[in-house]
């Protein structure tokens, strides 16, 4: 069999890159330029200032731990003082 035509059918055509304006993109004159914006919960920010918070002292946590279980460390000021910085130190 031979074939001497395509009917009209020609070859592929060449893929052609689409195009987009720089001008889409653009403000039009008199407006502000378009800005990217986040908002961060409340939950996330006490998280990010939860991860500056410094390492444990264990030493520190021993000797603590020895004068609570001697009846010495728990005051109502001391419990007055450690509420306050807490606080101080999370709402900064």
């Amino acid at each position: 069999m031979e074939i001497r035509h395509t009917g009209g059918v020609s070859g592929p055509d060449p893929i052609q890159p689409h195009r987009i304006s720089a001008s889409r993109f653009r403000p039009a004159a008199g407006q502000p330029p378009r800005t990217d914006r986040a908002d961060i919960s409340e939950n996330a920010q006490l998280l990010a200032k939860l991860r500056d918070v410094p390492p444990i002292r264990e030493e520190k946590v021993a000797a603590l731990r020895a004068l609570i279980a001697s009846g010495q460390y728990e005051t109502p000021e001391r419990i007055a003082g450690a509420v306050e910085k807490l606080l101080a130190e999370l709402s900064e």
